[in-house]
């Protein structure tokens, strides 16, 4: 006595405002609109190093940042992603982000549905 166990773990400083970006119906060919925010958390400066958009229709999507190579301890950074889809039905994706903040790559669901004119 006293036992001890050791405990590992991948903690995170990065904060994102959502798990998941829902489209809804959008016709084919038209294009929505949605953002949600990184969040760094720590006490020092992040890089972040690769954003990529990945899935059976990633086609659909497209995204833009404010968030530069790196982002300040505290420091928030906007990501717009964009769906204008190519096909009727489930347009499912993702977006990920890889920095060095732990627990990298972060990422966030793409759902949308396409509809036919």
């Amino acid at each position: 006595s006293p036992q001890t166990v050791s405990l590992m773990g991948t903690g995170s400083e990065v904060q994102l405002s959502a798990a998941t970006l829902n489209f809804g119906n959008v016709m084919v060919g038209r294009s929505v609109k949605q953002s949600f925010t990184l969040k760094n958390v720590g006490t020092t400066a992040m890089s972040l190093t690769k954003v990529a958009i990945s899935g059976a229709a990633a086609q659909d999507y497209t995204q833009t940042n404010n968030c530069g190579t790196t982002v300040a301890a505290a420091a928030t950074c906007t990501f717009t992603v964009t769906f204008k889809p190519t096909a009727k039905g489930g347009r499912i994706a993702s977006i990920s982000m890889t920095d060095t903040g732990g627990g990298s790559p972060q990422s966030v669901a793409l759902n949308g549905q396409g509809q036919q004119q």
